[in-house]
């Protein structure tokens, strides 16, 4: 297939430049790649390919050939979609390398940062790629500040906070197990853990018992799931994030920065601008930037698969 092999070496070849920041990216973006309805990660030298349409499946072994042929690979594994649940998959591990590394876990590093995933862990590995500029962005901005980076996931932002010169961070999430890897991604980076850095709490009640105490911070993360079930109650991201915004400012210090982002399709930039308007609450702000997913993601936000805006709010 002549096409396919052009394609998909084309595809690589754009993402070059970033093999000097990292060895983690998007390789093929779906549509934003002339591939409609497939994507590849790399993450050193483990790829990560997801089939979001049925078609793909008769040219697995091709791709597979074609990859194996231009990158190092030592350990492949292939998501198929199951059904018509967006987020129900089946997998299959290939090892196109006579030799290959058989352990789905990896390590990858970005901008000089380690951080660890693990191929199997559902479509999740442990490092959300399209964050990549966003996290360096709050690494900038951290330099001797009391960070909080709610729905922390495996922490990656803390992280880059850490390394960024923070005095303080606090990630939270209601994942003791999640946690746990971001305490991992930490002792890759060789960085002690603070009492009270790792906290398994809901976003919502540690952002109403930190206003009740009178905690605040400099830097506030809110990056929540799309939906969500904790103890019995929902969280909707269309429905809930304007209360999230409102809390998460009456805890952010003068001069203090919010990042808000969302993967949510149904929630535009203008929406999300909107949800900020209503949550401010009095408070002025002094810019507003408008951030997405990095320059791998290729056509962004033109399909559901590959979808992500913020903003990056700096107070008065």
């Amino acid at each position: 297939m002549k096409t396919l092999v052009s394609t998909l070496n084309k595809a690589i070849q754009q993402r070059k430049r970033l093999s000097l920041i990292t060895n983690a990216m998007r390789l093929v973006n779906g549509a934003g790649d002339d591939l409609d309805g497939l994507l590849i990660d790399r993450y050193n030298k483990h790829l990560h390919i997801q089939v979001l349409k049925d078609h793909w499946h008769k040219h697995r072994d091709e791709i597979c050939r074609i990859l194996t042929s231009c990158l190092p690979v030592e350990y492949l594994i292939v998501k198929s979609r199951r059904g018509q649940r967006p987020c129900s998959f089946d997998s299959v591990e290939l090892f196109p390398m006579e030799g290959g590394d058989k352990n789905p876990r990896t390590i990858v590093h970005e901008h000089g940062i380690k951080f660890e995933v693990n191929l199997k862990d559902g479509l999740n590995c442990g490092l959300f790629l399209d964050m990549r500029q966003n996290r360096r962005m709050v690494g900038q901005a951290a330099q001797g500040k009391k960070v909080l980076n709610c729905f922390s996931y495996t922490c990656s932002f803390g992280v880059y906070a850490r390394v960024g010169g923070a005095r303080e961070v606090i990630n939270t999430d209601i994942s003791r197990k999640i946690l746990e890897r971001g305490e991992n991604n930490y002792q890759l980076n060789a960085l002690s853990v603070h009492t009270g850095e790792f906290i398994k709490v809901s976003t919502v009640s540690f952002l109403q018992r930190a206003f009740r105490k009178g905690n605040s911070f400099d830097v506030i993360i809110l990056d929540p799931p799309s939906f969500a079930r904790h103890e019995g109650r929902v969280f909707q991201v269309k429905r809930d994030l304007p209360k999230l915004i409102a809390l998460a400012v009456a805890v952010l210090n003068p001069a203090g920065f919010l990042l808000v982002t969302t993967n949510y399709s149904e929630i535009s930039y203008a929406d999300l601008e909107r949800m900020l308007a209503r949550g401010l609450n009095g408070r002025r702000v002094a810019h507003i930037q408008r951030v997405g997913q990095d320059e791998d993601f290729r056509g962004s936000n033109s399909f559901k698969e590959s979808f992500l805006v913020g903003l990056w709010v700096k107070f008065l």
